[in-house]
C-alpha cells in the first residue's frame, strides 16, 4: 500500500472516528436516560425560567440532595459568578469562531473544477497530451492543497467545538451547587441566580450541538473530495509515468504515410478550438483559486517599478542636469525601458519561482516576456540580431499555440516538421552571427545555441519517426529554454542596474548604503546572481522537458537517505544544512563588517564609526549563532557538539595555542576597546588607521598604501599608541634657530603671529614657545601648538614655518649655517712654496 493510500485512509479516519463517537455518545447517553431511575436532570427539562425556578425549589425540599447551610453562602455566589462569566465567554467564542461560510462558498468552485478535470480526462485520446495531463495534474494538485487546509480548519473547530462540550458539562459534577443558604432571602436570591445560570447553560449547550453537527456535515463534504481528488491525482501519476515509459514509441503515423492509414485522424482547426476552449476554462478556474498569488505578483511589480523611479528621481535632484544625466546612461535598460524591465522581473521570477501553473498561464507569461525584450532589443540589437529574435519569436507563438493542442492532427505533425527545419536555420545563422559580430553577447552564448542546434533536429527526427508527442516537447524546449536564457542574462544586468541606482541615488547620505563601493559589490553580486540565474535555467529546462518531479523526487530520496559511519547515522540533506547555515552566518558576518566597518575605500580621513568594537561582538554572536543553529538545523545532537569541543581542547594543547590566543584576545578587544575602527595608531614600527577588527587578527591601513595583518594577540601584549582614542586633537613640535645677536622678544613675536587666526589650530591649549638652548651657531628656540585634527599635522607644520621663514626674512633675522673650526696639525713644505707664489706654470698647477 502505498503511502498515499495510507494517508487517504487516515484522513477518512480522522473525519469518521470523531463522528463515530459524536453518535455513540449520543447513545449512550440515551440508554442511561431509559435506564436512570431518579429525574436527576429534571431541572433541565423546560426552557422557560418560571419552570426552571419551580424544579429547583422542588429539588431544594428533597434534603437527600440539597443541604442547606448559611456557611457556604459566599462560595455560591463566587461558583455562580464565574460560571456565568465563562458560559458568555463560551458563547462568544461559538458565535465569532466557527464561521464557515467561506469553505461552503467555495465548494462549487472545486465541485466545477473536479468536474472540468474529469471531462479532460473523458475526452483523452490514444495521443494525449502531456501539456493537458500535467495541467490536470497542477489543477488537482491546487484542489488538493485547499482541501487539506480546509480539513485542518474543521478539524481545528472541531476539536474546540469538544473541549468547549467536556467544558459545559463538567459544570453538572460540580457537588459544592448542591448547598443552598437557608435564609429566605438569600435562598430567593440564590434560585434566580441559578436560574439564569441554567438558561445560558442550555444556550451554549444547544448552539454547541449545532455547531458540532454543522462541522460534520462540512467535515463529510470535504472528505468525500478529497478522496476523490487524490483518486484523480494518483490517476495523472500514473498518466505521466505511462508516458515517460513509452514516450519514444511511435505514437501516430508516419508523415510520409497515406491518410487512410492514420491511427487517430482528426480535423485542425476543431482541435484548436476546443484546446482554447479548455485552457481558458482552466485558466479561469485556476485564477479563482489562486487569485492571492496574482496580487502578489501585481504587488511585487509596483514596489519594484516604484523604487526604480524613486532612485532615479534622487539622482536627478541630488546632481546637476548634465552630471544627473551621465549617471543614469550607465543604465542601459533600466533607465531607459523601466516599464519593461519591471515585466521581465516579475514574469521572469514568475516562471523560476513557481513551477505549478497551467500551460496556458505560463505561455501568456512567456509572451509577456518576450514582448518586453522585444521592445528593449528594438533600439540595442544589431538589424541582423534583431531580425533572427523576430523568427525565435514566431517560432515560440506556434510552439505556444501547439502546446495547447489535445490531440495530434496531421496539420501540426506537419507543423512540428516545418518549425524544427526553421529553428535548426536559425540556430545556425545565429551561431554564424555570434562569431562575426562585434556586439557583445553574453560568456556562454555559443554553448547555448549548440544545444538549441542539438535539441531542435533531435525534434526533427522524432517527427519524421512519428513519435509526435516528443517531438513537440523537445521542439518547444529548444526554444523556450534558448530564449530564457538571454531572458535570465538580461534580469540579472536589470537587478544589477537597480542596485548601482541605488548606490548612486544614496551616496550623499547617512545611510549605510552610502558605504558601499559599488565597484566592490559588483563582483560578487554579480556572480551571485549568475549562479542564481543557471540554477533557475536548469529548473526550467526540467520543467520544460518534465522531469522536474522526477528529479525533485530523486533528489530528494538521496538527500534523505540515512548513512551510517560507526555508530553515527547521517544523511546528505543534514550535512548540506549545516555547511549552508555556517556559510550564510560567515556571510553575513562579513557583510555586517563591511556595511557598518571602514571600507578602507576613503582616501580623507577617516572618521571613527560610531558602532565600534561592538561590531566584533556581534560578528561574534552571529557566527557563534550560526555554528549552534547549523547543528539544530541539520539534526546533529548536540552531544556531538561536546565531542567537538573535547577535540578542540586536545588540538589546543598540542598547537592551536597562538590560535586561540588570537580568539580570546579579539573578544578581550570587544570589551576592553582600546582601539576601535577608525582609530590611528602606532604598533612597534608600523602605524595606520584601524580598518576592522577581526575575530582572529586586525587590518591596519599603513599610511605607504599598505594593509597590515596584525594578529589580536600582538595588539594586547605590545605597547601600543592610541593617538584618536578620545579625540583627534595632536601636539605638534619642532625647533627653529636664530642667529646670536637677534632680538629674543622679536622673534618670539614672529613666531606666535604665525597661529594668529590659522584655521586648524587650536587656541586652547595656546600655542607656546619657549628659548630652548644656546646651540653652536644659534639661539635656538622650540615651538608647540595643538591641532584639532591629527591628519593635518603635517600641513600644519609646514603652513607654520613657511610663514615663520618669510617674516624672518622680512625682518633681517639671520637663520645662520652651521659654522666649524678647521685645525691643520701638519703641511707639506712644497704646497705651502706653492701657495705663496703665484701659480704660472701650468705645470705647478698640475703638481699641486
Amino acid at each position: 500500500m502505498s503511502i498515499r493510500v495510507i494517508i487517504k485512509y487516515r484522513c477518512l479516519l480522522r473525519f469518521l472516528l470523531p463522528l463515530c463517537l459524536v453518535i455513540s455518545g449520543f447513545n449512550v447517553n440515551a440508554q442511561k436516560a431509559k435506564t436512570r431511575q431518579q429525574p436527576d436532570t429534571s431541572h433541565l427539562v423546560a426552557m422557560d425560567s418560571a419552570t426552571i425556578s419551580k424544579n429547583i425549589t422542588a429539588m431544594a425540599k428533597d434534603s437527600n440532595r440539597v443541604k442547606k447551610s448559611d456557611t457556604a453562602v459566599s462560595i455560591l455566589i463566587n461558583r455562580i459568578e464565574s460560571y456565568t462569566l465563562m458560559l458568555n465567554e463560551l458563547m462568544s467564542s461559538l458565535k465569532r469562531g466557527f464561521d464557515t461560510t467561506r469553505i461552503s462558498a467555495e465548494i462549487p468552485l472545486v465541485d466545477t473544477s473536479l468536474a472540468l478535470i474529469k471531462y479532460n480526462i473523458a475526452v483523452l485520446g490514444r495521443t494525449p497530451n502531456i501539456n493537458d495531463i500535467y495541467t490536470n495534474k497542477v489543477m488537482l494538485d491546487q484542489l488538493q492543497r485547499k482541501l487539506n487546509s480546509w480539513q485542518g480548519a474543521l478539524f481545528s473547530y472541531y476539536d474546540k467545538l469538544v473541549n468547549i462540550n467536556d467544558t459545559i458539562h463538567s459544570l453538572r459534577r460540580d457537588t459544592s451547587m448542591r448547598n443552598i443558604p437557608s435564609e429566605d432571602e438569600l435562598y430567593g436570591f440564590y434560585v434566580g441566580q441559578l436560574t439564569n445560570l441554567v438558561l445560558k447553560f442550555r444556550a451554549v449547550d444547544s448552539v454547541n450541538k449545532v455547531n458540532l453537527i454543522s462541522i460534520g456535515l462540512l467535515q463529510n463534504k470535504i472528505a468525500n473530495r478529497y478522496i476523490e481528488v487524490s483518486n484523480l491525482y494518483e490517476d495523472m501519476d500514473y498518466r505521466l509515468e505511462q508516458f515517460s515509459t513509452h514516450m519514444f514509441e511511435r505514437d501516430y503515423r508516419y508523415i510520409w504515410k497515406p491518410h487512410r492509414d492514420s491511427i487517430n485522424p482528426l480535423e485542425f482547426f476543431p482541435v484548436v478550438k476546443n484546446s482554447l476552449h479548455k485552457s481558458t476554462k482552466v485558466l479561469v478556474i485556476f485564477f479563482s483559486i489562486q487569485w492571492p498569488v496574482f496580487i502578489i505578483w501585481l504587488l511585487l511589480a509596483a514596489i519594484f517599478a516604484s523604487w526604480v523611479f524613486n532612485n532615479i528621481r534622487r539622482i536627478r535632484q541630488n546632481h546637476p542636469d548634465q552630471e544627473g544625466e551621465a549617471i543614469l546612461q550607465h543604465s542601459q535598460y533600466l533607465y531607459r525601458f523601466p516599464a519593461a524591465c519591471t515585466v521581465i522581473f516579475v514574469t521572469t521570477l514568475s516562471s523560476v519561482l513557481s513551477v505549478r501553473y497551467p500551460i496556458l498561464y505560463t505561455e501568456i507569461i512567456w509572451i509577456l516576456t518576450m514582448i518586453a525584450l522585444t521592445f528593449i532589443f528594438r533600439s540595442n540589437l544589431p538589424k541582423t540580431l534583431f531580425k533572427n529574435w523576430l523568427l525565435m519569436m514566431g517560432l515560440l507563438l506556434v510552439y505556444c499555440l501547439n502546446n495547447l493542442l489535445i490531440e495530434v492532427t496531421y496539420a501540426e505533425q506537419w507543423g512540428l516538421l516545418i518549425c524544427a527545419i526553421l529553428a535548426i536555420i536559425v540556430g545556425s545563422r545565429l551561431l554564424k552571427e555570434s562569431a562575426m559580430t562585434t556586439f557583445a553577447q553574453p560568456k556562454y552564448t555559443r554553448p547555448v545555441i549548440k544545444l538549441f542546434i542539438a535539441t531542435s533536429a533531435f525534434s526533427l527526427l522524432l517527427v519524421i519517426f512519428a513519435r509526435v508527442s516528443t517531438a513537440k516537447i523537445m521542439g518547444s524546449s529548444a526554444v523556450v529554454n534558448t530564449v530564457l536564457a538571454l531572458n535570465l542574462y538580461i534580469l540579472v544586468k536589470i537587478l544589477m542596474e537597480a542596485v548601482y541606482l541605488q548606490v548612486e541615488a544614496n551616496k550623499n547620505s547617512s545611510t549605510f548604503i552610502s558605504f558601499m563601493d559599488y565597484q566592490d559589490v559588483q563582483k560578487k553580486l554579480k556572480t551571485f546572481l549568475t549562479v542564481m540565474a543557471t540554477v533557475g535555467w536548469l529548473i526550467i529546462i526540467a520543467r520544460n522537458l518534465y522531469l522536474y518531479d522526477a528529479i525533485y523526487e530523486a533528489i530528494k530520496n538521496f538527500l534523505s537517505t540515512s548513512h551510517h559511519i560507526g555508530n553515527s547515522d547521517f544523511t546528505f540533506s543534514s550535512v548540506i544544512i549545516f555547511l549552508l547555515v555556517i556559510w550564510v552566518a560567515f556571510v553575513a558576518s562579513q557583510f555586517i563588517a563591511y556595511m557598518f566597518g571602514n571600507t578602507g575605500q576613503s582616501t580623507g580621513p577617516v572618521k571613527k564609526t560610531k558602532f565600534g568594537s561592538a561590531l566584533l561582538l556581534l560578528r561574534l554572536v552571529v557566527l557563534a549563532g550560526g555554528i549552534l543553529l547549523a547543528f539544530a538545523a541539520s539534526g546533529i545532537p548536540m552531544d556531538k557538539l561536546t565531542i567537538v569541543i573535547g577535540a578542540l581542547g586536545v588540538g589546543i594543547g598540542f598547537g592551536l595555542q597562538n590560535v586561540v590566543n588570537n580568539l580570546v584576545s579579539g573578544i578581550i578587544l570587544a570589551f576592553e576597546k582600546p582601539i576601535e575602527v577608525g582609530d590611528v595608531i602606532e604598533l612597534g614600527t608600523r602605524s595606520g588607521v584601524v580598518k576592522e577588527i577581526g575575530i582572529r587578527s586586525s587590518k591596519i591601513a599603513a599610511y605607504d598604501g599598505s594593509e597590515v595583518i596584525v594578529p589580536n594577540g600582538d595588539l594586547i601584549s605590545q605597547q601600543l599608541i592610541n593617538w584618536t582614542k578620545n579625540n583627534r586633537s595632536r601636539r605638534v613640535d619642532f625647533t627653529i634657530g636664530v642667529g646670536y645677536g637677534s632680538d629674543v622678544k622679536q622673534v618670539t613675536d614672529i613666531i606666535k603671529s604665525a597661529f594668529v587666526n590659522h584655521e586648524g589650530i587650536m587656541i586652547v591649549p595656546e600655542p607656546l614657545v619657549q628659548l630652548f638652548q644656546f646651540g653652536d651657531n644659534s639661539v635656538n628656540f622650540r615651538v608647540y601648538f595643538w591641532i584639532s585634527d591629527l591628519g593635518t599635522a603635517g600641513t600644519m607644520q609646514s603652513e607654520v614655518l613657511t610663514y615663520i621663514y618669510n617674516e624672518l626674512n622680512k625682518a633681517g633675522i639671520e637663520l645662520p649655517y652651521p659654522q666649524r673650526d678647521l685645525h691643520i696639525r701638519s703641511v707639506d713644505e712644497l704646497l705651502l712654496k706653492n701657495w705663496d707664489k703665484p701659480a704660472t706654470d701650468p705645470g705647478d698647477l698640475k703638481k699641486v
